[in-house]
């Protein structure tokens, strides 16, 4: 069964245990307070608590609450199929569903568009960005500030003059 301990009552033997239970009474055979627990696996008391009293709506939905027990059980020293297999049967559908699967009934193919509009762009302001240059241009013509050289267009040299 992988890395069992000799306290660890065998999985196998007792199929409708429930999990939340079972992970309480193998930390309370190796001596672990549920802080000690919380420090080693990075979870919350209270999650820890709901795991083990399984207040299922007090857990996340689908893949953090399988993080949860899998880190759990890792830290007891357990075996993480079966341990995963216990949260399968014990948990209810609404925990085990996984993010990409809920992602997939929210968003159906007619849900989502294959043409997207486009936004609104600020033209206005590109509009008068363009406007303020050809003003100076025309002022630094006028004015004597552009060499003759720059000037490619026989127009632009008779406005110089």
């Amino acid at each position: 069964m992988g890395t069992s301990t000799d306290q660890e009552p065998m999985i196998e033997d007792s199929p409708e245990a429930s999990i939340g239970p079972y992970l309480k009474q193998l930390r309370e055979a190796q001596g672990l307070t549920v802080e000690q627990v919380s420090l080693r696996i990075k979870y919350s008391v209270p999650q820890i608590e709901a795991l083990e009293q399984e207040r299922w709506d007090d857990l996340p939905a689908g893949a953090p609450t399988r993080w949860l027990v899998r880190s759990y059980a890792r830290f007891l020293k357990l075996d993480d199929a079966a341990i995963q297999s216990m949260l399968e049967s014990a948990c209810p559908e609404s925990v085990r569903i996984d993010a990409a699967q809920a992602h997939k009934t929210r968003w159906a193919a007619e849900d989502m568009s294959l043409y997207v509009a486009p936004r609104q762009r600020p033209w206005g302001r590109w509009l008068i960005v363009i406007v303020l240059l050809v003003v100076i241009m025309f002022y630094a013509l006028d004015q004597g500030w552009i060499p003759e050289s720059w000037l490619i267009f026989d127009w632009l040299k008779n406005l110089h003059q």
